[in-house]
C-alpha cells in the first residue's frame, strides 16, 4: 500500500524520537494515513453541507455514522480515496434528502420513522456486526459486545425519534428525518447489496 508523503514523514519523525522498530513504524504510517484522510473528508463533508445550507443534518449523519460503523461496521472501500468521496457526497446528500421529506405530514414522518426503525432493528440482530477482511472479528467475546452497543446505540436512536415526532421545534422534523435517512443507509452497509453497491464503486474506472 502506498501511502502520502505526509503520513511517511511524520511515522518516521516519530519512529526515529520513540525508538520504535520498522514493523511499527508501517503501523503508525497506517494510523496516520486513516486518521488524516479521515479528517479530511469530515472537513470537506462539512464544508458541502455548509455551501447548500445543511451544515446540521450533515454534522449530525457523520456523528450517527461514527457511532454506528464502529460498534456495527460495514461495507469498506478498498481505496481511501474512493471511500472520502463516499463520506463526502452521501452525508450533505442525507441532509438534502432529510430537507425534502421534512416537507411530508406527521403521517407520512411517521411511517417512514417506523421503518426506518423496524430496519435498523433488524439489520442490527441479524447482521451486526459486519467486519471487514482487513480486519476480521476473531473474538466471540467482542463480537458479542458490538453487537450489543450497535442495539444500545440503536435503541437511543429510536427513542430520540420518537420525542423529535412529538415535539413542535422548528428544526425537529428535518433532524428527525436525517436520522431515518441515516438508518436506513447505514442498515444497507450491513448487507449484501451494500457490499456490492461499494465493490461496484470500487471497480468503477477514473482512466
Amino acid at each position: 500500500m502506498s501511502y502520502l508523503a505526509f503520513s511517511k514523514r511524520w511515522a518516521n519523525y516519530l519512529t526515529v524520537r520513540t525508538g520504535l522498530s520498522h514493523e511499527k513504524e508501517l503501523v503508525l504510517t497506517y494510523v496516520i494515513e486513516v486518521l488524516t484522510l479521515n479528517l479530511i473528508n469530515i472537513v470537506a463533508a462539512l464544508m458541502l453541507g455548509m455551501l447548500f445550507g445543511v451544515l446540521p443534518g450533515t454534522a449530525t449523519g457523520i456523528f450517527i455514522a461514527t457511532l454506528y460503523r464502529h460498534t456495527a461496521g460495514g461495507a469498506h472501500s478498498n481505496s481511501p480515496w474512493r471511500c472520502g468521496i463516499i463520506t463526502i457526497t452521501i452525508y450533505p446528500l442525507i441532509a438534502l434528502s432529510a430537507v425534502k421529506l421534512s416537507t411530508l405530514g406527521k403521517s407520512y414522518a411517521d411511517i417512514l420513522t417506523a421503518s426506518a426503525i423496524i430496519l435498523g432493528f433488524v439489520a442490527m440482530i441479524l447482521l451486526a456486526p459486519v467486519d471487514s477482511p482487513a480486519a476480521p472479528i476473531i473474538s466471540p467475546s467482542r463480537r458479542k459486545r458490538l453487537k450489543i452497543s450497535a442495539l444500545i446505540i440503536m435503541l437511543t436512536l429510536s427513542a430520540l425519534l420518537v420525542v423529535l415526532s412529538q415535539i413542535t421545534w422548528d428544526y425537529a422534523r428535518q433532524l428527525q428525518m436525517c436520522i431515518v435517512v441515516c438508518i436506513v443507509w447505514l442498515s444497507l452497509m450491513l448487507t449484501k447489496q451494500g457490499h456490492k453497491l461499494i465493490s461496484f464503486v470500487d471497480n468503477i474506472k477514473l482512466g
